[in-house]
């Protein structure tokens, strides 16, 4: 799944990827990506990120320990409260645990023992007022299509940047109620 997903991003960006494997020699792999040539960042974007700093509180479900834990100090440096859970079995013990109010779940789409959507579903009975925004390496276009997501849900496409993710953890925050998430 991981180099699908990889050849997924590689090609959404315009981009190529060449393979080449001995055996007993290993395996070498090129990415070829097209040249930019505008900044990474317009210019004050650092300023406005501070004001994304917030008290609420994030699950963050992630089967992959190093997205995991990226996601996690990213928030920990927004000024979130973060806890997170690993699995399907992580997740439901501290949500039926954390009596005060869990504001937004961040999961994977797609992992190994259950779907996002259906975790989702799972969590919002023991805190209603969750919201939901999912994450993940697959193109929003494929998942939509595919039906694992339904069009219009809170989603972010992995990779994302630390600014990507705070502004999409807003939005998400400070939409109304939580439609269906």
């Amino acid at each position: 799944m991981g180099l699908a997903t990889v050849y997924g991003i590689v090609k959404q960006s315009g981009g190529n990827i060449w393979v080449y494997s001995e055996p007993g020699q290993g395996t070498v792999f090129k990415i070829y990506l097209p040249r930019v040539d505008e900044p990474l960042t317009k210019e004050g974007e650092k300023e406005e990120i501070g004001l994304f700093r917030g008290v609420w509180v994030i699950l963050v479900v992630e089967d992959e320990e190093g997205v995991r834990k990226l996601v996690l100090e990213m928030r920990k440096k927004q000024g979130y409260s973060v806890l997170e859970a690993a699995d399907e079995e992580n997740a439901l013990l501290i949500c039926q645990q954390h009596k005060d109010t869990i504001h937004l779940l961040v999961t994977d789409v797609v992992m190994p023992k259950i779907s996002g959507p259906e975790l989702a579903k799972r969590l919002v009975v023991f805190h209603p007022e969750m919201k939901v925004l999912y994450m993940s390496g697959y193109a929003d276009g494929a998942i939509v299509h595919h039906g694992v997501l339904d069009k219009g849900v809170n989603y972010i496409q992995k990779p994302f940047t630390f600014d990507g993710l705070a502004r999409k953890v807003r939005e998400v925050l400070d939409k109304n109620p939580r439609p269906g998430t």
